[in-house]
């Protein structure tokens, strides 16, 4: 099964796999990168990794629109049905997951803040580990700092890598560099970059660097650019 990989700008992705359409994170109508608006995105589940505006973003209305399911903690999910009427919701937490009809997702720690957007404790933050049925791992950092348990998600075989690199509110340029010693994955995708001044960040360099320092492949995309794991 082939697992595309379009980058929606900030940490905003679109998964296709198999027949269907996974969001993380969809972070566009006020996302100055987004090369595709709200309206007509496609998504069959909305995977969210904290409650903050910059990732549940656009969340309710694509809910509402397409029927997806969203998938989140305890704490955004219920916040989802309870506040916004959205039913379809699946409640997690750190260390569990679900199995769907395109594999499993699991909830890892990230070490970050979570509150949502009016304001309502968003939980705990959290990265996205996605095995599909094909057992293509796909790990989603979320917002975060590089952390020791890292190595322990490595173990699990990342066969690509999705890690912030817009320092400010979290790790770096050298943060993901120590990260990604961590996780060994095959491919690392930069994300958390570029969409605000205060996350600007040289990404030419860190791709020299990734290929330099160490044994992933790095891939750089503009926004609406794709990279295929087949």
């Amino acid at each position: 099964m082939t697992v595309s990989v379009t980058w929606l700008g900030h940490s905003a992705f679109h998964l296709k796999i198999g027949d269907h359409d996974v969001l993380i994170d969809p972070y566009l109508s006020e996302n100055p990168l987004a090369p595709v608006s709200a309206d007509e995105v496609a998504a069959s589940f909305i995977l969210l990794s904290h409650g903050h505006g910059d990732h549940v973003g656009d969340t309710i209305d694509i809910a509402r629109r397409t029927g997806a399911m969203v998938v989140a903690n305890n704490e955004i999910a219920t916040w989802c049905r309870d506040k916004h009427g959205i039913q379809h919701v699946h409640t997690l937490n750190t260390g569990g997951g679900v199995e769907l009809p395109f594999g499993r997702v699991e909830l890892t720690i990230a070490h970050h803040s979570s509150q949502l957007p009016d304001g309502t404790y968003g939980g705990q933050p959290n990265g996205i580990l996605i095995v599909t049925g094909e057992g293509k791992t796909i790990y989603h950092a979320g917002d975060t700092t590089v952390f020791q348990e890292m190595e322990l998600i490595g173990r699990r075989g990342v066969d690509l890598a999705m890690l912030p690199i817009g320092d400010y509110y979290t790790m770096g340029i050298d943060g993901s560099l120590q990260a990604i010693a961590l996780l060994k994955p095959k491919v690392v995708i930069p994300m958390h970059y570029n969409t605000f001044d205060a996350i600007a960040q040289d990404v030419v360099t860190w791709a020299q660097r990734v290929h330099n320092e160490t044994d992933a492949q790095p891939v750089v995309l503009d926004p609406g650019g794709t990279h295929t794991l087949s």
